[in-house]
């Protein structure tokens, strides 16, 4: 049905059509419904605050008969000369006067005096509270499993000598009172532990079935409007007290919202069903005016596909004429394409190189069967001179390489450029060092480009081969890396080494592995004090992270951070590590209220504009003051974009987070930056603090430091402190913490919280003396 090009066109625009017509529909129809919906959400909204109303309206007029009540000096006298009888009368009269259901009298302590009902102390409870005011109350409470609504005025004479009170049932009567009001259905919910949800409702019986089942749910939020399938009515939930015991439901009839949207929903199945007949005849006839000249084309296109002679349909002035005129002129043209792609295929358009399609073609079978020597070679800092000569020069440097690299003897059986400076050259024999020594001298004269001469340092990366011993891919990878070296170490030739392959692999491994570490427990945190000498007291520490892995043992954090950093994962690591200390600083918070940890952020975290909010949220999370975290940051992460870290790090700072330069003196930043950064403290490295007290340049870096960094308001840390000669020197010089061996290693989480009991008893009295 579908295989000619007319039922296909008919089909297509009846389809848009239907689609046009039902999206259309269902728009107008979602946007009725929400419409209706509004508006009986309106409705309820309404209706709650006129049931509000009519309570608070009531609760006034019963407040001022019981008012009257408590201003009648008879009443007054009878209070005060304790007249039991005269009370309970009186109580009596004016209840039935005003229709009260329950009246009672309670002494200034709230203890009860007199009840029209049969009351104890524990079932009015719930009113001393009131009794410690001095004005009216006016409350709805459950006495005696029923709901009352409840006014209770003092009595003075002239101080308060007792609370009169007067209690209305909240019943069939109110809701059918306040349903007149409103318009809408009422029912009045009592959840009572003993037994059970009970409700007096003006809906029918069955109405109130279905409301039980369905209670729970619309209890569950207040204030909401709900709309529940089986129950045929739209309700919104009200809490007459502050427990949540008593409710007040109000129901509208899903009829009252529902009748025009169904109306207009048929309206719009006549006319979708109208406009899809119009369309059926629309699309029969436009298919049938374009199908059969289309038809004719196409008879002539497979011929052409085929590769037979062909007539071509007669041309009109339309598009349909200039897809004939297009046919037969590519025609002509397919042969000479062809012979085009398959050398644009397998060589390289700037050079005439073989690219790297073909030496993956290609290659596999020669490290099957022959032995050989491949080679990688790499022009050093070859972008700076793109940047300096511009591309078109960079072009014709790489054509000039490419010829000596054609011409070198001996012959390569295959020459490719693998990437933008990037060649390989494949020899069918194993090249001796004099040879290898040959090709790189001949790559060395320098370059005419514009009669400039240009030297170039060439990186050679060799890797000799034995049939069947590797694949294609590891070849490359081996010749890869042995080419990374040679450029690691400025220029030359480097053979690729045994075992570098398998370094490839274990950073492979880590990186592969990182993820599940993170949440299998593999990865943990050591704690290494910090003391500040001034007190001789620890109040801070460092955070260090450590890896045992399953199969490699223990990895270095220097190894793994720098692998995450490279691939791009260290912001898992960075997450996973201040989720785990701030969650251990809230453990900690009790018996070390005033400890600050230190955590290590890396320059990627320093560019994450969400950090700092991702921080605030996790100290929320677990109610751990921001003075309890401090980040510490590395010169050379700072010089990333340092307008960007700043700006982060001035955030963090806002949030009262200690900030700290780590590795002071070993990076690249300038005292320029360093006055315009928001840290509290610099960290000396340990490299200028372990041989303090025999080295005299170390002496004299770690005075200026400190200087320095008090001259700008900040405080320093030195690491690195191993013995009590550097520890005097550093008491001397001014430094106001140490942090290293000589104190305390990096400790287990339950050995430093031991580690900081113990200093802290071993300190004492120290600190006392000083005081």
């Amino acid at each position: 049905m579908f295989k000619s090009l007319r039922s296909k066109w008919i089909s297509l625009l009846v389809v848009l059509l239907s689609l046009l017509m039902l999206l259309t529909g269902y728009a107008t129809l979602k946007s009725m419904r929400a419409h209706s919906l509004q508006q009986a959400e309106l409705s309820l909204g309404v209706a709650s605050k006129v049931f509000q109303q009519a309570l608070d309206n009531r609760a006034a007029q019963l407040t001022n008969s019981v008012s009257l009540l408590a201003a009648d000096f008879g009443f007054r006298q009878a209070i005060a000369t304790a007249e039991q009888a005269t009370i309970e009368s009186v109580l009596q009269n004016h209840g039935s006067r005003i229709n009260a259901q329950l009246s009672l009298l309670l002494n200034p302590q709230g203890e009860l005096l007199a009840s029209s009902n049969s009351l104890n102390q524990a079932d009015i409870s719930q009113l001393l509270p009131a009794t410690l005011g001095s004005t009216a109350v006016t409350d709805i409470l459950l006495i005696n499993g029923r709901a009352y609504q409840l006014v209770v005025v003092p009595v003075r004479a002239p101080v308060i000598i007792a609370w009169v009170g007067m209690g209305f049932l909240v019943d069939v009567p109110l809701a059918e009172q306040i349903k007149g009001i409103t318009g809408l259905d009422i029912s009045f919910t009592q959840l009572n532990d003993r037994t059970g949800q009970q409700v007096t409702s003006t809906l029918p019986l069955t109405a109130q079935q279905k409301l039980l089942s369905n209670l729970e749910q619309i209890l569950s939020s207040p204030n909401t409007t709900h709309f529940v399938g089986e129950f045929s009515y739209i309700s919104r939930g009200k809490p007459l007290d502050s427990d949540k015991r008593l409710w007040a439901l109000l129901h509208m009839p899903d009829d009252r919202w529902l009748t025009s949207y169904q109306q207009l929903r048929s309206q719009l199945v006549e006319i979708f069903v109208f406009g899809l007949l119009l369309a059926l005849a629309a699309a029969f006839m436009f298919a049938r005016s374009i199908s059969k000249p289309l038809s004719q084309l196409s008879h002539f296109a497979r011929a052409i596909g085929q590769g037979n002679a062909a007539v071509p349909p007669p041309v009109s002035q339309d598009e349909i004429g200039v897809l004939t005129s297009t046919l037969v002129n590519m025609q002509h043209s397919i042969a000479a394409r062809e012979l085009q792609l398959r050398q644009q295929a397998e060589h390289d358009a700037l050079t005439g190189l073989s690219n790297r399609h073909a030496v993956e073609q290609r290659l596999p079978a020669i490290l099957a069967t022959q032995r050989g020597t491949l080679l990688q070679l790499n022009i050093i800092q070859f972008k700076h001179i793109n940047d300096t000569l511009g591309l078109a020069n960079g072009d014709s440097l790489l054509q000039l390489l490419a010829q000596r690299l054609k011409h070198h003897q001996p012959v390569a059986a295959m020459c490719a450029r693998l990437s933008g400076d990037e060649f390989l050259m494949l020899f069918n024999e194993s090249l001796t060092e004099p040879q290898l020594v040959d090709l790189y001298n001949s790559l060395q004269p320098a370059y005419n480009i514009q009669n400039s001469l240009i030297n170039l340092k060439i990186a050679i990366g060799i890797y000799p081969f034995e049939p069947g011993r590797v694949s294609t891919s590891e070849a490359l990878r081996r010749v890869d890396l042995a080419q990374e070296n040679a450029t690691a170490a400025g220029g030359g030739i480097a053979f690729y080494q045994h075992g570098q392959d398998e370094t490839h692999q274990r950073e492979l491994t880590i990186i592969r592995d990182l993820p599940d570490a993170l949440i299998s427990g593999q990865l943990y945190v050591m704690y290494q004090p910090k003391v500040e000498l001034a007190s001789e007291q620890c109040h801070s520490a460092e955070a260090l992270i450590r890896w045992q892995h399953p199969q490699l043992g223990f990895i270095s954090p220097v190894e793994f951070i720098a692998t995450a950093e490279h691939s791009g994962n260290i912001s898992l690591i960075t997450q996973w590590m201040l989720q785990t200390v701030i969650k251990q600083l809230a453990a900690w918070q009790r018996d070390f209220p005033t400890l600050r940890v230190a955590v290590n952020l890396s320059a990627a975290d320093l560019l994450d504009q969400s950090l700092p909010g991702q921080i605030e949220a996790m100290l929320a999370q677990y109610q751990v003051p921001a003075s309890a975290l401090a980040l510490e940051v590395t010169e050379s992460a700072v010089m990333q974009d340092t307008s960007k870290v700043i700006a982060n790090l001035n955030t963090l700072k806002s949030m009262a987070i200690s900030l700290a330069i780590d590795d002071f003196g070993t990076g690249q930043s300038s005292l320029a930056y360093l006055k315009q950064l928001p840290v509290n403290e610099i960290k000396i490295d340990r490299a200028f603090v372990k041989d303090i007290e025999t080295n005299t340049n170390d002496a004299l870096i770690v005075n200026a430091t400190v200087k320095l960094a008090h001259g700008l308001g900040l405080k320093v840390t030195a690491e690195g402190l191993e013995n009590q000669a550097g520890l005097r020197f550093l008491q001397a010089s001014g430094c106001d913490t140490v942090q290293g061996y000589f104190f305390s290693k990096p400790l287990a989480t339950a050995d430093f919280r031991q580690w900081l009991i113990n200093f802290a008893a071993a300190t004492k009295p120290t600190a006392e003396v000083t005081e």
